[in-house]
């Protein structure tokens, strides 16, 4: 593959992902039945509205999960609570790392907690 060629691919992941451009084909894939999987067209605006439904749903249930406030959450994270409060109305996406943060405290509410006594000491 040419520099140039590689070079295209990320301009155009980028651009994707910051939702500047549109997917050409989004293909979701359904289970069979019988260990396989049939592909079906999806319109590429239907399928970002859902991913950022979905995004907001997890900041949301997370939050939840941990009983905390908008300010107490930021400051676990590290970020601003305006930061968070554009991820929950879905104006902006956290980076992979928030993501899997994220996950951690839906699917370990009490760990993430234990881990974040000290933080949370500091900010109340």
């Amino acid at each position: 593959m040419k520099p140039s060629e590689l070079k295209e691919i990320v301009r155009r992941k980028t651009a994707l992902l910051a939702g500047t451009a549109q997917p050409g084909r989004v293909t979701q894939l359904l289970p069979n039945g019988k260990g396989g999987y049939i592909r079906r067209p999806i319109n590429s605006e239907t399928y970002r509205k859902a991913q950022v439904a979905e995004q907001v749903a997890s900041v949301t249930a997370a939050r939840a999960k941990l009983g905390l406030s908008q300010r107490e959450m930021a400051s676990l994270m590290g970020i601003s609570p305006r930061t968070l409060q554009n991820w929950e109305q879905g104006q902006r996406e956290p980076d992979q790392a928030a993501k899997m943060l994220l996950r951690v405290a839906v699917l370990h509410p009490q760990s993430v907690l234990d881990a974040a006594e000290p933080v949370l000491a500091l900010a109340g």
